[in-house]
């Protein structure tokens, strides 16, 4: 939508400006708030179209690589709008009453753990159970530190449940607020621009306090995190990822979903499998893209080499990988 500010930007020359003064207006604000075609053409001039038109391409179609600064308050703490936790609780499986298992899955020392839940008697875990395994600091933020192949991080916190979307391993599932926050916000924009879409699977983003994760090499610093593509069938289950192919990708769902993560200025790149690259190029040409943002967005035709945000990686057929840009509250961030 072209926006109100940029429509006044504009400079008219006289030769350029309505013979009437009123009738002008009108138009104006009917472009500004792009209800269709100026009523009458005739009015403006064949320059003052085009810039007019170029604005609403400029505002529906941003370069993917502009970043914006996250939201600060006046104490220099991120300001948060999306849904968050202040705890996360786990409810035991089978395989998981073991205090070491605990430990492993959580990172941490297990005393924190014990002493967030004085009433459960930790040698005799058993199924069912539900532990506290995380609470917010309210004092602290979370950081990403170092490299996303070789980092970790400081205060991780976990993605909220949400009923949009399924989180596939809760205790892989810990990021730095702004990737948290980011993932959250255009998943929920995601079920309102389709509410009878299949909920979307969250897969690993990084443990609590980051390091390695098998299989992959990075999901270190809690800055990745791995998202199923929108489906044109129904998925066959939610407790794993399966393959999807260019007749079963919604292709239409699945570039709104990844120009959203771009739109939120915060992402550094996505990995897409380089099939889904040139079908999502063709439908983005389809709705209107300019060549110089779908030049920018996908590596396809190329297969390395570039500097677009969107680039091939083995192993991403079932899923995106969305990496987030680091933020100035993060420590040797690269």
């Amino acid at each position: 939508m072209v926006s109100l500010a940029a429509i006044g930007a504009l400079t008219i020359t006289p030769a350029e400006a309505p013979a009437q003064h009123a009738a002008g207006t009108a138009s104006l604000r009917a472009a500004a708030v792009w209800f269709g075609p100026l009523p009458t053409p005739s009015l403006f001039s064949p320059t003052v179209m085009e810039r007019i038109e170029q604005l609403a391409t400029d505002d529906s179609w941003p370069m993917p690589d502009e970043m914006k600064p996250w939201p600060m308050d006046e104490h220099g703490l991120p300001i948060i709008k999306t849904r968050q936790v202040d705890e996360l609780w786990q409810t035991l499986r089978p395989r998981e009453t073991n205090k070491s298992r605990l430990r492993q899955m959580f990172r941490g020392d297990l005393g924190r753990i014990i002493s967030l839940n004085p009433h459960l008697d930790f040698s005799n875990l058993e199924a069912g159970d539900r532990v506290l395994v995380w609470q917010r600091d309210t004092e602290e933020i979370s950081q990403s530190i170092g490299a996303a192949n070789r980092g970790r991080i400081r205060n991780g916190e976990p993605m909220p449940p949400g009923d949009n979307y399924v989180i596939m391993y809760p205790h892989r599932a810990f990021g730095t607020y702004y990737a948290v926050s980011e993932i959250a916000r255009v998943l929920d924009a995601y079920k309102v621009r389709f509410p009878d879409a299949d909920p979307l699977i969250i897969g690993d983003l990084s443990f609590r306090t980051g390091g390695k994760i098998r299989p992959h090499m990075s999901h270190q610093a809690g800055r990745d995190a791995d998202i199923t593509y929108p489906r044109a069938n129904h998925p066959p289950n939610y407790r794993r990822f399966h393959p999807i192919t260019t007749r079963t990708l919604d292709t239409d769902r699945a570039l709104w979903l990844l120009k959203s993560f771009m739109d939120g200025g915060q992402v550094e790149y996505m990995f897409v499998d380089r099939q889904f690259q040139y079908v999502l190029a063709k439908e983005a040409k389809r709705q209107g893209a300019p060549d110089e943002w779908i030049r920018k967005t996908f590596q396809y035709p190329h297969h390395k080499g570039t500097a677009a945000m969107i680039r091939h990686s083995r192993g991403h057929r079932t899923h995106v990988h969305v990496r987030f840009k680091c933020q100035e509250t993060d420590r040797s961030c690269h």
